[in-house]
């Protein structure tokens, strides 16, 4: 996630990560992504008018 979104600005979203990580823990994916999430806060998401968080 973090990867895409230095490169892009854009979030992956949950079907996007699971193509990269097909054998990802379902678990360990949602709390990636919410870890991530916290992280980012109100950072501006590219293409959009909101925040990470606001997703």
């Amino acid at each position: 996630m973090k990867h895409r979104f230095v490169s892009t600005g854009q979030v992956p979203n949950k079907s996007e990560l699971l193509e990269e990580l097909p054998d990802i823990d379902q678990t360990e994916l949602i709390e990636g992504m919410t870890e991530f999430r916290l992280i980012l806060g109100d950072w501006p998401i590219a293409g959009g008018d909101s925040s990470c968080s606001t997703r």
